[in-house]
């Protein structure tokens, strides 16, 4: 399976704004100083080593990423570090970063690319962002600083079942650690962000006597008020002058049963970790 093959295009980015007493719900606002975030090493051919895991089968199956930062590319006026990974990503996230660009702002890390993931063999979601804020390192508790949505249509996934695809992606805040210990190595004031991709899937058929109807192709047990699913859910942790040190990561999707397939099952569940084993900084 491919994953987020990353953030690129345009976007929807929330950004709080302050009140005079520099609070929100009570919550004081981190004061900016100036000094650009840490929490990603930007510098061309820097090279970051992950073991990768995936735990969805028996035994786990492990592999190794290599991402390193190729070159500067400018994207509408803007200097980025293009990413690169030394072979086939086998990992979520240099799966997502992999082709993409990258680049600091202020307290913010912000991404440039394409993003994909296959909901069983034959149905990609594919979608592109630009400056998806993927870390925000001021922020706020719990707040949604980066987020994206649009409309997606694919006719050859179900033969006679042309689907309407809504998605919204989000990063937000998930808390700060003073210590945490990931494969072994002790790290402290870590950044924790969460990554969420939601889908609302609908295909429309013909029903004898009604003529056309509008079907939910996600099974509504698992949808929310809005018919929207969690597809992809994605826990980060970074640090600074490391980057992005341990990520945990789960697709799972629920069909309606009427619409499932032999290359698209009714439920699928996949989770995989990515731990940093080293950085080399150039």
């Amino acid at each position: 399976m491919k994953y987020l093959n990353l953030f690129s295009a345009v976007l929807l980015v929330v950004i709080s704004s302050c009140s005079k007493d520099d609070t929100i719900n009570n919550q004081v606002i981190p004061k900016d100083d100036g000094i650009p975030t840490t929490y990603f090493p930007i510098k061309d051919n820097n090279l970051w080593t992950y073991k990768t895991e995936n735990t969805s089968v028996s035994p786990s199956v492990i592999g190794e990423d290599l991402l390193f930062e190729e070159n500067e590319v400018q994207i509408n006026g803007l200097t980025y570090q293009k990413m690169k990974t030394k072979s086939l990503p086998t990992g979520f996230y240099c799966g997502a970063l992999e082709n993409n660009a990258i680049r600091v702002e202020g307290k913010m890390i912000k991404l440039t690319g394409d993003l994909s993931i296959n909901i069983g063999k034959s149905l990609p979601v594919n979608f592109s962002v630009n400056d998806f804020i993927l870390f925000k390192e001021n922020a706020i508790s719990s707040e949604e600083f980066g987020i994206a949505s649009g409309t997606i249509t694919n006719n050859t996934a179900l033969p006679d079942y042309p689907l309407t695809i809504n998605y919204v992606l989000k990063a937000q805040e998930a808390g700060s650690l003073a210590t945490y210990t990931s494969n072994g190595v002790n790290y402290t004031d870590l950044k924790k962000v969460t990554l969420i991709l939601l889908v609302k899937i609908s295909t429309k058929t013909t029903i004898p006597v009604l003529g056309e109807v509008t079907l939910d192709a996600l099974d509504v047990k698992y949808t929310d008020a809005d018919g929207y699913q969690n597809l992809l859910i994605s826990y980060q942790y970074y640090v600074k002058s490391q980057g992005m040190i341990k990520s945990e990561t789960t697709v799972e999707y629920h069909l309606n049963p009427l619409l499932a397939s032999e290359s698209i099952p009714v439920t699928t569940t996949q989770t995989t970790n990515d731990y940093l084993l080293s950085i080399l900084k150039n």
